[in-house]
């Protein structure tokens, strides 16, 4: 697939206008892209083979990615290659390098992650970007982060397919590394699972976190609307099972 690279040209409003990544890779989201309210000049959307996302300038970092992430894509060979790089469709200036992140103390970590994409060597290769990243406490990106993200890949086994947002939260001022790449102080990871109707919703500080304690940070996608000044799914119709107020129930997804 072509790369589809393209700057968010107006602001969109809830009322079922379309985000350039429902207009180009639309394949990557359940009833719309997330709307931002981040102004129209501050950022750019990016659609790749395996995800989309919006990328900020103003922090350079994404406030989110989407992807679809399938049983066939997960069963895939190929291999993780850890080509890191910056991302040649941002304007230089507004780029996150490798640099940035060097004697940080912060991983870069993946938003759309890298285990997603086995079915494609390009689309393995695409996750690596930059843009594709985001500073992440090591105990958090290696512990429960990681295990979040075996869960999902699980649940895409078992149910054929899943549609996955996952976000940036900068609520308060954590930090910020190299040239202006700032830290977020909460991510969060929304699955949606349309064979059932159902979702589940996790919001975490960036912090070292007990990977046995996952089912703590559960919340509502309403929750996570609130906390991040995004909509997520603008686009879902009034008759539907899937919700934004119900928190799940762990126990109903743990075993799957």
């Amino acid at each position: 697939m072509k790369k589809l690279i393209f700057i968010l040209g107006i602001f969109l409003s809830t009322l079922g206008l379309a985000n350039p990544i429902d207009d180009k890779c639309s394949m990557h989201v359940l009833y719309g892209a997330p709307v931002s309210k981040v102004p129209a000049d501050q950022g750019q959307y990016i659609c790749r083979t395996g995800y989309a996302l919006h990328y900020l300038y103003g922090t350079k970092v994404s406030e989110y990615a989407v992807e679809k992430v399938t049983r066939k894509s997960i069963a895939g060979t190929a291999a993780r290659k850890d080509d890191f790089r910056e991302d040649p469709s941002v304007p230089e200036s507004h780029r996150a390098t490798l640099k940035d992140y060097q004697g940080s103390g912060y991983d870069r970590g993946h938003m759309a992650p890298a285990a997603d994409f086995t079915y494609s060597a390009e689309a393995m290769s695409e996750s690596f970007f930059l843009t594709n990243m985001m500073p992440q406490n090591p105990g958090n990106n290696r512990g429960i982060w990681k295990y979040t993200e075996t869960y999902t890949r699980s649940w895409a086994d078992a149910y054929e397919e899943v549609y996955v947002i996952t976000g940036t939260i900068f609520d308060k001022d954590v930090g910020t590394l190299g040239n202006g790449v700032k830290v977020p102080a909460h991510i969060y990871k929304i699955v949606l699972v349309p064979l059932i109707g159902k979702s589940i919703a996790f919001l975490f500080p960036n912090e070292k976190i007990p990977a046995e304690d996952l089912p703590k940070y559960i919340v509502s996608i309403s929750d996570i609307e609130a906390h991040a000044g995004i909509v997520i799914m603008p686009k879902l119709p009034q008759v539907t099972k899937l919700n934004k107020t119900t928190k799940a129930i762990w126990k109903e997804w743990a075993g799957q």
